[in-house]
């Protein structure tokens, strides 16, 4: 299973082309640390969404996505 971090920015525009979109690559890691260090790369002027995104693909699964606040509650 792969553990990715991602941040994708809120476009509230209808019709708005998709915005910004960061992912990070937490397999292994501390999950905490990644949500800063993704953080870190984001416009401090812009709205973004972050989500843990568990990839089971390669299992033959489905992925799993879970907002970052769930970290805190032991998510």
């Amino acid at each position: 299973m792969r553990t990715y971090v991602e941040a994708y920015e809120v476009v509230e525009q209808e019709g708005a082309e998709a915005g910004d979109f960061v992912r990070l690559d937490a397999t292994g890691k501390d999950l905490k640390q990644v949500v800063e260090d993704v953080k870190a790369l984001l416009n401090p002027s812009k709205q973004y969404r972050i989500v843990i995104h568990r990839c089971l693909h390669d299992q033959g699964g489905a992925c799993e996505i879970f907002e970052v606040p769930e970290l805190d509650r032991g998510g």
